[in-house]
């Protein structure tokens, strides 16, 4: 075939796959720029707040590289925060006025609407301070909160709450499906309220800190399957998305449709490359990306923020369609908000 024939034919096939007005394919490593739903903030104040400034570096699982239990590890953990091993260490405040300040700043430079959880006097200073710009979240846990479901379904209407969550029972040695939390799911599925429920990595060593009785086995969302079968018209929010039983996860998102999942600071508690491979990407390629919502786990240190929406921005096989979803459409879509 002489050669112009065969640059004929190959123009010819690329006209032919090439349709008018075909739209290009959405390119990925675009950052969205959108507003933002912030399903896993918490609410501090002066109660909460250290009394010393503490200097936070990332990923959180290598803050403490290695440890020898000769010494105590709460020491070596208080130490580590007071003298920060990074160049640019995120610091805690010390006062309410300057950390909400600074919380202030992060919601406005990135637009984001947060998911605030927090005990009822905590919230009631956030409503005074931040008014309609936050959706109230009520925390609670069996062993440190003395409140009967009929309280707390009280405080949920009074206080016009948005989420029932973080429910912390992990931390106190409580399994999801403890029945003592029933009275709880029926009261949350009665109201028609959305449940966040803790299941994942604390603080590396929390058990020898301030969380001795926590179970890391506990993380497993397998133990939620008989939660859902019970209260089927409960939505619930898995904070942390039962990290690291990630194969877990995908099995119960699979069974049961109305599971979501919030990112809730696990990108920033493990070097990016590890949350992105085994996590965040292979959620997505199972197929549910409409259902996984960002969370960035901010508390004491409101530049988490930040640096959480910066990792999910980095995940470069995510399309920009996809970070929307996961910064936006997938949390209005389970907190029901309107258009």
């Amino acid at each position: 075939m002489k050669l112009y024939n065969i640059i004929g034919l190959i123009l010819l096939v690329v006209s032919c796959n090439s349709k008018p007005g075909q739209e290009e394919p959405l390119q990925n490593n675009q950052d969205y720029t959108g507003p933002i739903i912030d399903m896993h903030m918490h609410a501090e104040n002066d109660n909460t707040l250290p009394p010393d400034k503490l200097g936070l570096c990332i990923p959180l699982s290598n803050l403490v590289p290695h440890f020898d239990p000769k010494e105590a590890y709460a020491d070596v953990w208080t130490n580590t925060l007071k003298n920060p091993n990074c160049k640019n260490p995120i610091w805690s405040s010390t006062t309410f006025e300057d950390y909400s300040s600074r919380v202030q700043k992060q919601l406005t430079k990135f637009n984001v609407i947060p998911v605030v959880s927090g005990s009822e006097s905590v919230l009631r200073q956030w409503a005074i301070k931040f008014g309609d710009k936050i959706i109230p979240s009520i925390e609670f846990n069996l062993e440190r909160d003395n409140l009967s479901a009929d309280s707390l379904k009280s405080i949920i209407n009074k206080q016009n709450i948005k989420v029932f969550g973080e429910i912390s029972n992990q931390y106190a040695g409580i399994a999801p499906n403890d029945p003592r939390m029933d009275d709880y799911y029926a009261m949350a599925e009665a109201l028609d309220i959305p449940v966040a429920i803790h299941l994942g990595t604390g603080a590396p060593g929390s058990p020898y800190m301030f969380s001795p009785d926590y179970v890391a086995a506990y993380s497993n969302p397998l133990l939620l399957e008989e939660v859902l079968k019970k209260y089927p018209r409960l939505r619930i929010s898995v904070m942390h998305y039962g990290e690291p039983f990630i194969d877990e996860m995908i099995t119960m998102m699979y069974h049961y449709p109305q599971i979501y999942v919030d990112l809730g600071g696990i990108q920033w508690a493990y070097p990016s490359e590890y949350f992105y491979e085994f996590h965040l990407k292979k959620m997505i390629a199972a197929g549910f990306g409409k259902r996984i919502m960002f969370g960035s786990d901010t508390f004491i240190w409101p530049e988490l923020l930040e640096e959480s929406i910066t990792i999910i921005n980095n995940a470069e096989f995510l399309t920009k369609e996809q970070k929307a979803d996961i910064f936006y459409n997938n949390a209005a879509r389970f907190l029901r908000l309107d258009k």
